[in-house]
């Protein structure tokens, strides 16, 4: 039986589609954020940034020109006090210490600060700065009701600073799409050196790490035999049913020992991807499950994170709210020059090459076949090449990793 492969783009626009698609998914939580979150509504302030009007500097604020009567003497020693609530009020002619950040008193008119005045006694002198110097007025920076962070923001750790200090304990972000992952293959050892007929795990530690950098909650990472019973039964399980997104590794090719692709197929509502165009990451299977999609990639270790990079984390972006309907996302195909010839395939497919950047030329580095990971350990990139090859100094596409 033959069978005809998806074009690596048309894969990845399917996927894209399926993720965009109305009613697909549309789930928030309202929580405190932390970085990496993204808004699911506009941020405004409860209320004005500062919230009070303050001291700029440490010094004294005073009422009018100078000299000016102390009303009281400079705090030596907090000793667990709030000593930036004292307020206050200030006649003309008279002074109160303050620091920064100090609630004024009121009838402050401007602050002195206490390296350019002189105190004796009660009495303060120096020149007065002018109305208005040092004084850090409410409202400042944001007045209440203001928007603070527009939807689909992915929050920095600036974001969130300027929440908390604007008083924001709670807003409603993008729920992280679930991701489960199954990791086949009786084949497969997590520790030690393997014996012949045996290899060690590539994916139990890079797959939840690039998915939760890339936005993912990644709900499951089991290993499963090569079983078939084991392999219906863990699609079938509650919480990977409940996943958004299921990643198998191993079984999605054709033979006897396949039974990932035999089991995924079975519970398809729709098949995006039977067998996609690309090497490595050929036998890659894609398909739908009521609002989920099941990626099925190649228990080859740089065919497996080829496929991650290429179907999978674009739809984390979308389902994450940080894919626009555009496609211009953290994982757009990007546009550079390559600096070495790349022969061309006897099939009709792309090559996914790991390849160092810099400054949008691409150098194709050692150990890309599909089984080898050096490459795609020291890569900055994959590039895609066309079935006919590459010279140096043609442009090239690539995703980066």
């Amino acid at each position: 039986m033959t069978h005809t492969p998806v074009t690596w783009d048309e894969a990845r626009a399917r996927v894209l589609d399926a993720c965009r698609t109305p009613g697909a998914r549309d789930r928030t939580v309202r929580r405190s954020p932390v970085p990496g979150d993204v808004t699911a509504a506009p941020v405004t302030a409860p209320g004005d940034v500062p919230h009070y009007t303050s001291s700029a500097m440490d010094g004294f604020a005073v009422n009018g020109p100078g000299p000016w009567k102390l009303l009281a003497l400079p705090v030596t020693g907090a000793h667990g006090r709030n000593v930036h609530n004292t307020g206050g009020a200030l006649d003309v002619g008279q002074a109160l210490p303050v620091l920064t950040g100090s609630l004024l008193p009121d009838g402050t008119t401007a602050v002195v600060r206490s390296e350019d005045s002189s105190t004796a006694g009660s009495s303060l002198t120096a020149d007065y700065p002018g109305d208005g110097r040092d004084i850090r007025p409410a409202g400042q920076e944001w007045e209440r009701g203001e928007t603070l962070v527009d939807a689909g923001v992915v929050l920095g750790s600036g974001h969130c600073a300027m929440l908390g200090i604007c008083g924001v304990d709670e807003i409603e972000l993008v729920a992280p799409p679930r991701v489960a992952c199954a990791f086949t293959g009786n084949e497969v050892i997590d520790h030690g050196v393997p014996a012949p007929g045996e290899v060690r795990d590539a994916f139990g530690v890079s797959f939840p790490a690039l998915l939760s950098r890339w936005g993912a909650d990644v709900v499951c990472t089991d290993r499963v035999p090569d079983d078939p019973v084991a392999v219906e039964d863990w699609l079938r399980r509650p919480d990977v049913q409940d996943a958004d997104l299921v990643v198998m590794t191993g079984g999605s090719g054709r033979s006897g020992q396949d039974f990932a692709r035999r089991f995924i197929t079975r519970v398809a509502d729709d098949v995006l991807a039977d067998e996609v165009a690309c090497q490595p990451a050929h036998p890659t299977l894609i398909i739908r499950r009521s609002d989920q999609l099941v990626f099925g990639v190649p228990g080859n270790p740089l065919a497996a994170h080829a496929a991650l990079h290429s179907f999978v984390a674009p739809a984390v972006a979308v389902l994450s709210g940080r894919g626009g309907a555009d496609g211009t996302d953290g994982t757009d195909i990007r546009h550079g020059t390559t600096t070495d010839a790349v022969g061309p395939l006897r099939r009709d497919r792309v090559r996914l090459l790991p390849a160092r950047l810099n400054d949008g030329e691409l150098a194709p580095v050692p150990g890309a076949h599909s089984h080898m990971l050096s490459g795609y350990a020291v890569a900055d990139a994959l590039m895609i090449v066309p079935s006919d090859g590459l010279s140096p100094g043609d442009a090239v596409r690539y995703i980066r990793v």
